[in-house]
């Protein structure tokens, strides 16, 4: 009797682990569909961007940025485009981003960010690289 109560707690216990493994999985998923959605629904504008402490905010006002799922993004600025590439992480609460080296404004973005904070319209980032002291603030474009 001990010996057939051992193995229904082992097999229970199996089996929690397993679905507790598929649960944690199909959160991943949906956090990352999340943020795809978020970031690809509409335009952003940078609002605010810092670097060094110096406030570099209006080199960024001719820009609107329109995040793809395939991993493309667009620096739009009028009639032309840049493009670049991203990539989220939403369990390590990041977004990776990379635009040619041919725009020096834009390479200001060409790090991993770390998300300090967001909402459906906004989102505050700093660069993970702790050598580099800059502060990033996306506004959904109205």
């Amino acid at each position: 009797m001990k010996k057939i109560y051992s193995q229904l707690i082992f097999l229970f216990l199996l089996l929690f682990c397993i679905g507790m493994a598929h649960c944690k999985k199909a959160k991943e998923v949906i956090e990352q569909n999340y943020v795809l959605d978020l970031m690809t629904n509409g335009r952003w504008l940078v609002q605010t961007y810092t670097e060094d402490g110096v406030d570099e905010s209006t080199i960024f006002s001719p820009y609107e940025f329109q995040f793809v799922q395939d991993g493309k993004v667009f620096a739009i600025d009028g009639a032309s485009q840049t493009q670049g590439s991203w990539v989220a992480n939403a369990s390590a609460q990041t977004i990776t981003s990379n635009f040619p080296v041919v725009n020096d404004t834009l390479t200001k973005l060409n790090d991993t960010w770390k998300i300090t904070n967001s909402t459906t319209t906004t989102v505050e980032a700093k660069p993970t690289n702790s050598n580099r002291l800059a502060y990033l603030k996306l506004i959904k474009k109205p």
